[in-house]
Formats: structure tokens, sequence, C-alpha cells
């Protein structure tokens, strides 16, 4: 059955050099970008408030402790990779010797989003709808099978849990509030330089540069499928997009520092 449908996507997506491209880009990088949006709420969190810097925290110190318990897991079950049990999958990435069960990619975002969710909903949301994606892209380029990805998720919800509401007060607060001494003075500086808070608190400056970028990709989709622009996969594409692209523009307007 999970071949079947493994096999069917992998089809779909071959069919289809740029959602293939988008795959590949969202598999490799998506969770570098997470890691790198987590230490951006401890660069960001408002002076005197830990609530941004509790959830880096939680989500950096989930993923770590998600890899662990993924590493016991593949040692009691070497599952092998959907391309290596069927060769008719042709994967588009890389492929790894790593067993497939659990999904370590999934499993580091996912951590790292949970984690985030369980000490700020609001900053949460926004990390699981895009962790929600890199997992779905692990199955999509064929590196790994749907109950892989279904695992890391339950790895990754007790990751972020025991992080996040059993371990924050008596291992990462003081890990907390010992870093704190060292960054914040350097960061307060920063944060007050004129440019920096002109592009940080200015929801105008914000919105025009999501939009800007949200555009250039808007663009480089209908160039790159431009013969075939009004067939239903090109078209669906773009207008997930175009959505995607107005509801970042109407966040990136809110005010999230005072």
């Amino acid at each position: 059955m999970e071949y079947s449908f493994e096999h069917w996507v992998n089809q779909v997506v071959h069919a289809h050099p740029l959602l293939a491209s988008a795959v590949v880009e969202f598999s490799s990088w998506g969770v570098t970008l997470f890691g790198v949006l987590a230490v951006g709420l401890w660069l960001l969190s408002p002076p005197g408030d830990t609530v941004w810097k509790r959830a880096c925290a939680a989500g950096l110190a989930a993923a770590a402790v998600g890899l662990v318990v993924n590493q016991v897991i593949s040692h009691l079950w070497d599952r092998p990779r959907p391309y290596d049990a069927h060769h008719a999958i042709v994967p588009l990435l890389t492929r790894s010797a790593d067993p497939s069960f659990p999904s370590d990619h999934a499993t580091a975002a996912l951590s790292i989003a949970f984690g985030v969710f369980f000490v700020s909903r609001r900053a949460g949301w926004f990390f699981l709808s895009f962790a929600g994606l890199v997992a779905v892209s692990r199955v999509v380029a064929g590196m790994h099978y749907p109950t892989d990805v279904l695992a890391s998720l339950a790895v990754s919800v007790v990751a972020g849990y025991f992080t996040a509401r059993v371990a924050m007060e008596p291992v990462l607060l003081p890990l907390i509030r010992l870093v704190s001494r060292i960054t914040d003075p350097t960061l307060a500086r920063v944060a007050y330089l004129a440019p920096v808070r002109r592009t940080v608190l200015n929801a105008r400056v914000r919105s025009v540069t999501v939009a800007i970028v949200c555009l250039a990709v808007g663009l480089r989709i209908v160039f790159a499928e431009r013969t075939h622009l009004l067939d239903e996969m090109p078209l669906a594409m773009l207008a997930l997009w175009c959505a995607f692209a107005v509801v970042a523009v109407r966040i990136s307007a809110e005010r999230f520092w005072p």
C-alpha cells in the first residue's frame, strides 16, 4: 500500500520539473532554514521578555532530543529506504545509506516546531506549518515512506513537550539566563540602531520586502512554466504561491515587537 502511494507520488513529481525543483530546494534547505528561524527568535526577542528565548531553546533542544531518539529507533529497525527496496522509485535527492525509519529531517523540523509551539502558540503555528511542508517534501522526494514521517511526528511531539514543559525549569532556564548575560548587551546596541529599527519595526518596510520576494518567486514560476502555464499543475502551484504570498504579507505587517 505504501509502495503504491510512494510510486504514484514519485511519478507525478518527476513529470513536473518545477515541482521537483521546489521539492528538492525545500527538502534540502528546510531544516537549515528552521535552525536559522529558531535562532532568529532569540535575536528578535523583545527587551525584558524571555518567551521567544525559551521558545528558541526549547525548539533547538527538542531537535537534539528527537534525533537521539531516532538513532535508538533506527538501530532497533533498520528499514531500507524506498528506492533501495523498490528500484522503480527514483529519488530526487542524493541517496542516503541511513535507515528510512524515522526521518531525521522531518524529526528535526517538527521537533523545533513543537518545541516552539509548547512555549509560544503564536510562533508555534508558523513553525508547524512549514515543518509540515518539510516532512511532506521528504516523502515527495522519494526519500521516505509516509509512516517514516508519521513516526517522526510522534517523536517530535514527545521531544517538544519534554524540552518545553519538563526540562525547561531545571535545565534550559539556567542556560538561557547564562547566555542572555552574554548576548543581551550586544543585541540591545544593534537593535536600537536606526536602520535596524526601521527595517524590523516598520510594518510597511517588512511588508514591501516580503511582497517583492514573493513576486520574484511567482515570476520565476511563470517564466519556468510559460509553455505549460495553463496546465493544471502549474496553475495550481501558482495559485498556491499567490495564497501563501497574501498570508505572508499580512503576517509581516503585524506588530510583533514593542
